[in-house]
């Protein structure tokens, strides 16, 4: 009899903060026409994008608030203001507001609008990231101040992404078999929770103080990458990787969830968060189906499966990470081929890949 084994690895890059003060192969805005005095006015530049992410190539529109005064005692200056993008590039809004005289100003900025409760940003926003397929991203700029003396007195914001992306990628390198994957899924992930903004400038390197938080992480859900419903749904594996949201009925391309920790305790029961795949694999000549087969344990059988699949399960912390953080992107290859120890979960080399920088320059 024929065994296998399911090997998975993953990736993850700590990304330098989503920035809008620099960038690279971008295409520069012309400068817009003020008049030279002392209103809050904004800008911006493009660069390349990638589907799904926010970048300043698709980030039409942001909203702020702002306030002067104290900390302990902030005076709401700017009230949820949608500032957009026009012809060349040009950031406006409307009413236009002006520097106050002798007072620093705090600026919170986001994208896209509502995600943020209606209090503000200086309390926690509760959000609910299902079914994972919005990215969601903020700015401090705080104690900014303009003078009348200065044309264009610009803020600067620096945007980082507030979720965790995830992408599932499969293949098998065993010539001798066909794998046949009908549903991919990524289980007990929690998709609620509170969002707090930093109170320090996310223009500055990432540190304790200018990073959002999230708390209180809810609701546990399960995120669909791929679904069958037919025998042409399902995904034949090769040795090129397949990126399992991009078919299917699974929403499409990569999730954007809610930075958590993560938990593997067993084999995938209570409260263990993981990946589950649906699957089954025949022989490649004789097209004789070996897994699942009369030996799968009871827990590997998918009773009342349409295509008579066994579940396997892969853990989503590993030896390298326990929970996922914001602005992180985590690739999850799994890899199935023949071996003599059947169901046996292998870590290999992990890939790296970076989840996209938004940049803008304010000039």
């Amino acid at each position: 009899m024929r065994h296998f084994y399911f090997q998975i690895a993953s990736a993850m890059v700590a990304v330098s903060g989503i920035a809008l003060t620099s960038c690279t192969d971008k295409e520069e805005a012309d400068a817009p026409d003020y008049p030279a005095d002392n209103a809050i006015r904004f800008a911006a530049t493009t660069e390349f994008t990638r589907a799904g992410d926010i970048t300043t190539n698709n980030l039409t529109s942001f909203n702020v608030y702002a306030y002067t005064g104290t900390t302990e005692s902030p005076n709401l200056f700017m009230d949820n203001v949608t500032v957009s993008k026009g012809s060349g590039n040009a950031w406006t809004y409307s009413p236009v507001e002006y520097w106050p005289a002798n007072e620093s100003v705090d600026f919170y900025a986001f994208s896209p609008a509502g995600w943020v409760n209606s209090k503000g940003p200086l309390s926690a926003s509760e959000y609910d990231a299902y079914p994972g397929t919005q990215d969601i991203v903020y700015a401090v700029a705080p104690d900014q101040r303009g003078s009348s003396g200065m044309a264009n007195a610009q803020v600067i914001l620096n945007f980082r992404h507030a979720l965790s992306k995830a992408t599932i990628k499969m293949r098998s390198s065993d010539a001798n078999l066909t794998v046949k994957v009908s549903n991919v899924v990524m289980a007990n992930i929690m998709t609620k929770g509170n969002f707090r903004f930093p109170s320090e400038s996310t223009s500055d390197a990432i540190a304790t103080g200018n990073v959002g938080t999230w708390t209180d992480q809810n609701t546990p859900n399960t995120y669909v990458f791929h679904m069958s419903q037919a025998p042409d749904d399902l995904i034949i594996l090769s040795t090129t990787p397949t990126d399992m949201g991009d078919t299917g009925l699974g929403l499409g391309g990569a999730k954007f969830m809610m930075p958590q920790t993560l938990t593997y305790r067993s084999n995938g029961s209570g409260n263990d968060t993981y990946i589950a795949v649906m699957c089954s694999i025949y022989d490649a000549k004789s097209g004789a189906k070996l897994w699942p087969n009369a030996n799968t344990p009871a827990e590997n059988v998918v009773e009342g499966s349409t295509f008579g699949d066994g579940l396997l399960k892969f853990p989503l912390s590993t030896s390298k990470f326990s929970a996922w953080q914001p602005g992180v992107h985590y690739i999850y290859n799994l890899v199935i081929n023949a071996n003599d120890e059947m169901g046996a979960i292998e870590f290999g080399n992990p890939t790296v890949d970076s989840f996209i920088e938004v940049i803008s320059n304010y000039e």
